[in-house]
């Protein structure tokens, strides 16, 4: 009778093992990045606080259904550079995924990573994006592609 009840017990307690597991397992595959892309800066850039050098680097946004956050991290070292917020989503427009550069002084800066997977466009500086827009500027402002990397 103490063995069937320990047959029981053991059993349970490996169904609910399993079942914790494959939870565990679901939640790790959702936990990854919602995009990921790769980009090459030809020249220094300011991107919110952090300066980027020129070089080869990796973008990724978690929460496919609603990222605002990012992290861009060396494309060789895997070391995070700069981790940004962006305070205005808007949609992407036409056009393939690019980091939106401008000037402001002598300084280049990132003023909008358009994401045209995810449909959206990231502001990350609103008063130099929207000072873009329709004026003689603008034939300044380069786009860097983002090429989609997987996951």
């Amino acid at each position: 009778m103490k063995s069937r009840i320990t047959r029981h017990i053991s059993k349970r307690m490996f169904l609910a093992g399993a079942l914790l597991a494959t939870c565990l397992i679901g939640g790790t595959a959702n936990a990854q990045a919602g995009f990921q892309g790769k980009f090459t800066l030809p020249y220094e850039v300011r991107w919110g606080k952090a300066v980027l050098s020129p070089g080869d680097y990796i973008i990724s946004m978690e929460a496919p259904a609603s990222p605002s956050d990012a992290v861009v991290r060396d494309a060789k070292s895997h070391r995070i550079v700069a981790q940004l917020a962006f305070p205005i989503k808007e949609d992407a427009g036409l056009g393939e995924s690019a980091l939106l550069i401008g000037g402001q002084g002598r300084q280049r800066v990132v003023y909008s990573f358009r994401a045209a997977e995810l449909g959206t466009t990231f502001v990350s500086d609103p008063s130099l994006a929207h000072r873009r827009a329709g004026r003689e500027e603008a034939r300044q402002a380069q786009a860097i592609p983002v090429l989609q990397a997987k996951n």
